[in-house]
């Protein structure tokens, strides 16, 4: 993956290349997003227009073709969060302005693509009605499953922009600053000031019916800057890679409770700094 970045930043011709082929590509098209990412990050705004627009061709191809948008939306995305990162220097904006992106981006979704919307909810209200018929719990109305649906969709969209994004910062740091991305994500925390509007939106989403699953996108901050701070405390207890597996297993597998775990832990570490009280206890 280095040995492509390297690649990539040899030229404007080379990046806008390996941009519109990976775009093209069903399964690569979030390799095109980091590309165009990270020319954005190194070489600023201008330069990574011109990428974007070769990146952008094939995703437009793609929806005349299917009707699928969420390419187009996860590029889109992932360059506005790039200038983002780029101008700020603070992931936790950057984070922040995911989340937003996120929640337009499955508005423009319903727009574009209403009709894979559509089947997508039809196909999710009878697989809950199954799981409550099952469970005798009670079945999932047509509005409810829509916002649901639609909060998985901002969900994907949000994850797509960030794993595009670090990505990018990855290469970057790789290529021009080593270390610097490990670094950055893992001394990243969310002051108790920046985590309430949070935590206040998540509240909102709990006492709103049909909105509980909204959540998962808003909690994406807490996620990514958890997982720094995991990865910090597994590299500074020099544990094996077995352990980094099985957490992110764990996240998978048990999102909703791992992530309720998470808000908890970044909020905590806003406020008696976490990394500075296991250094002082070691030293």
């Amino acid at each position: 993956m280095r040995g492509l970045a390297a690649f990539v930043m040899r030229g404007r011709l080379q990046a806008s290349g390996v941009a519109a082929l990976a775009s093209a590509l069903p399964l690569l098209s979030w390799l095109g997003a980091s590309v165009v990412a990270l020319v954005v990050l190194r070489r600023g705004n201008k330069e990574g227009l011109l990428v974007f627009l070769w990146a952008f061709l094939p995703l437009v191809l793609v929806y005349q073709a299917g009707g699928d948008s969420s390419g187009l939306i996860a590029l889109l995305g992932a360059f506005l969060m790039a200038l983002v990162l780029r101008l700020s220097v603070s992931w936790a904006l950057t984070l922040y302005a995911i989340v937003a992106a996120a929640v337009v981006g499955s508005l423009v979704f319903i727009q574009l693509s209403e009709p894979i919307l559509t089947a997508f909810v039809e196909w999710y209200l009878a697989v809950m009605e199954s799981l409550a018929t099952e469970a005798g719990s009670p079945v999932v109305t047509p509005v409810t499953g829509q916002r649901q649906a639609m909060s998985y969709l901002a969900m994907g969209q949000g994850y797509m922009m960030v794993l595009a994004l670090m990505l990018a910062r990855w290469w970057q740091s790789a290529l021009y600053n080593p270390g610097g991305f490990k670094q950055e994500v893992q001394q990243t925390r969310l002051t108790p000031k920046a985590s309430l509007p949070l935590v206040l939106v998540m509240a909102g989403c709990l006492m709103t019916e049909g909105f509980g699953t909204w959540i998962g996108v808003v909690s994406l901050p807490f996620v990514v800057i958890g997982s720094g701070l995991v990865h910090w405390i597994l590299g500074r207890r020099n544990t094996s890679s077995q352990w980094y597996v099985m957490y992110y297993a764990i996240l998978v597998m048990f999102f909703q409770l791992a992530s309720a775990a998470l808000v908890v832990l970044v909020i905590a570490d806003g406020f008696i700094d976490l990394r500075q009280r296991i250094k002082s206890r070691e030293d």
